[in-house]
């Protein structure tokens, strides 16, 4: 089963398009990760205080809550492929330019670069999600979007773990700026894909803007099958973007356990994701995509409720990897979206469910920024488990669509 399976993924790489669009999410997660960490130094040593870093999430996410309808209808309407390499090329640009102008004594504000660069992650998603699913197989499909957050999280997991080495080589203004170039490498790989011709439907579309976005509300309304997918998508985006930034807390605070047992945590998070982007489309052929996502989020709430009323930091090592292996469910309610929505609604159906998962990751960020040290980290994860176990409740018993998801 495991030869097989290796040799199922591999072919994946075969296709031209599915290499290229990969390879160029390695470099973009490699870069994002870090990225990520020296932005987040640089805005906790302006501030001296953790509001930084949740001002500077505020101005990344908030684009994509209040460009939902234009990014999602630009997806539906224009060329996927060149929105995928505006959004890196774009990055890298807009990084390298403000690195050369610090180093000439001109500093821009840090929170506009962070908006920035907000606006032009809000292109990705509304355009990856339907581009994939136009180069690879229905059947291929689970498969694919599974290898390619195995990729993503890979890339995060390098450029993460390498941030702190590339800091104390070459400061926050070389990691930024090696950064930046890595952007534009994953916008080079973008560049040589074959363009995918949109569907007729897409290209008919016509109106005013407002009501071309209002249409794909209209859409979701009228298919049943769509809500069970994007609501556990939602659910699943929440937890993805809020369980990491809570373990820092919890290992200070309740744990009262080293950075070294805190990267042993990340790390045990990360292989989870990895054997989950492995091993769930293995179960979703043995017993259904939907009962895979249902026992992912089921191992996913099971852990967050220990990490809710525990405090020994043993039994943390492996319940992190299971909630690493839980979130590996974002590729199959990825993957339910793409099997259910015409792919002319896709781009804006996503930007808005993208948007609405932002809305309460911000909630969450800035709740964090108010609180300080008087958050209850496992009050935080008892929530989490609630909404995870929410979210077990729409994939089991909402019903519609079941055809699709053998």
């Amino acid at each position: 089963m495991f030869r097989a399976e290796v040799k199922e993924r591999l072919a994946l790489f075969e296709n031209k398009n599915f290499f290229l669009f990969t390879v160029s999410g390695l470099f973009a997660t490699f870069g994002n990760g870090l990225n990520y960490i020296a932005l987040s130094w640089l805005a906790y040593n302006k501030t001296d205080s953790v509001k930084g870093v949740a001002i500077m999430m505020f101005c990344i996410w908030m684009p994509s809550i209040l460009f939902a309808p234009l990014f999602g209808l630009l997806a539906d309407r224009y060329n996927r492929k060149a929105q995928i390499i505006i959004s890196n090329l774009v990055r890298g640009i807009v990084i390298v330019a403000w690195v050369l102008m610090w180093e000439m004594n001109i500093e821009p504000d840090l929170m506009i670069l962070c908006s920035l660069l907000g606006v032009f992650i809000s292109f990705y998603m509304p355009s990856a999600v339907p581009f994939i699913q136009s180069i690879v197989s229905e059947e291929d499909l689970v498969s694919a979007n599974a290898t390619i957050d195995m990729v993503y999280e890979f890339g995060t997991i390098v450029g993460m773990g390498l941030s702190g080495f590339i800091l104390a080589v070459v400061g926050i203004k070389g990691t930024l700026l090696i950064g930046g170039i890595l952007f534009i490498i994953a916008g080079l790989f973008n560049l040589a894909m074959r363009t995918v011709v949109m569907s007729e439907n897409a290209n008919k579309q016509s109106g005013s803007w407002w009501y071309n976005y209002t249409s794909s509300l209209r859409y979701f309304k009228s298919k049943p099958a769509l809500f069970m997918p994007y609501m556990s998508q939602m659910i699943i985006m929440v937890l993805l973007m809020t369980i990491p930034i809570i373990l820092v807390p919890y290992t200070r605070e309740v744990l009262h356990a080293s950075t070294r047992v805190f990267a042993l945590y990340e790390a045990l998070y990360s292989l989870g994701v990895l054997a989950g982007g492995f091993l769930s489309p293995v179960l979703c052929k043995k017993i259904s995509i939907r009962k895979t996502l249902a026992l992912l989020l089921l191992v996913m709430a099971g852990g967050l409720y220990i990490l809710s009323v525990n405090d020994a930091v043993i039994l943390v090592f492996p319940i992190y990897f299971l909630i690493g292996f839980g979130i590996s469910s974002w590729a199959l309610s990825i993957s339910l979206s793409q099997l259910h929505c015409a792919p002319e609604y896709q781009g804006r159906l996503q930007a808005t469910f993208n948007g609405l998962s932002g809305i309460f990751i911000l909630a969450i960020y800035l709740l964090m920024a108010k609180e300080g040290n008087g958050l209850s980290s496992q009050g935080v994860y008892l929530a989490q488990s609630v909404l995870a176990l929410a979210g077990i409740v729409i994939v089991l018993f909402y019903r519609k669509g079941e055809h699709r998801e053998s």
